[in-house]
């Protein structure tokens, strides 16, 4: 297996108490996994461990690079962070500049950046709010556009924490499907921090956090038939899912499907 995320014996807690005692996990390279858990399960430590705020005690790998201070800079050039709070990270006058903005601290062309950001707001659909003053935005238009800042620089690994919370269903659905592609046809490794199991739908493994530890680890689809565990880590299964298991109960479907569409399909052969 060729993983691009190693976590090995790690070790980290507040003052005496310990959230992380001997934790384990890997993350396969190009993969899309779901790190889903309530509030309070560890999931936002997790992520500043991951990127370095926090420290750890020599156990994390990215890219076969053990993460300390002495590679600290060179980790973080292949990540690309979207946290729950965009405003506290604008620092432009515009959504437009906000985007170009670490393409231009790296050195970018105009041409090339004046491109990658029009294809970026195009693909979430934000090009009206270019000119815009980012506080200015919305909640949910903040989320949209921090994570166009992170999608521009084509990362090798794309961290979401808890970072499309402020958006609305419908929105925040559309968006996870841009997500899914993006991660299809760029081959970037995403991680998702979520508590929103309607999220968790569209990676392809899902890890239940609670305290700390690890409740549950799988295939999507073989994680959300777990109706127990979900209810252990304190979350409730998608709509579609509780469905689909119902549905099942009653011979009505032979497996569980989590898309809507293709459920109805198959209910109407």
């Amino acid at each position: 297996m060729n993983n691009i995320i190693e976590i090995k014996n790690l070790n980290f807690g507040y003052g005496k108490n310990l959230l992380y005692k001997n934790f384990n996990l890997e993350v396969e390279k190009q993969s899309f996994i779901s790190i889903l858990g309530a509030n309070g399960a560890g999931k936002s430590t997790l992520v500043k461990l991951l990127i370095g705020i926090l420290k750890s005690n020599n156990s994390i790998s990215i890219n076969s690079i053990l993460l300390n201070r002495s590679n600290l800079k060179a980790i973080r050039k292949m990540i690309g962070v979207v946290f729950d709070n965009p405003e506290i990270q604008f620092v432009a006058e515009t959504v437009k500049d906000e985007i170009a903005f670490t393409l231009e601290n790296l050195q970018f062309s105009k041409e090339e950046i004046h491109k990658r950001v029009l294809e970026v707001a195009k693909l979430l659909k934000i090009e009206d709010l270019l000119n815009i003053e980012p506080h200015r935005l919305s909640g949910g238009q903040m989320q949209k556009v921090s994570l166009a800042s992170a999608l521009v620089l084509k990362p090798k690994i794309l961290i979401l924490d808890e970072a499309l919370s402020m958006i609305d269903p419908y929105d925040k659905d559309e968006i996870m499907k841009v997500i899914k592609k993006y991660h299809e046809t760029e081959e970037t490794t995403i991680i998702n921090f979520t508590s929103d199991i309607e999220e968790a739908v569209y990676s392809d493994r899902i890890v239940g956090l609670y305290k700390g530890q690890i409740g549950i680890d799988g295939t999507t689809k073989a994680v959300l038939n777990e109706e127990r565990a979900m209810k252990k880590l304190g979350l409730d299964l998608p709509f579609t899912v509780d469905l689909a298991i119902r549905l099942k109960l009653y011979g009505l479907l032979d497996d569980i499907e989590l898309d809507m569409d293709k459920m109805v399909d198959k209910l109407w052969k």
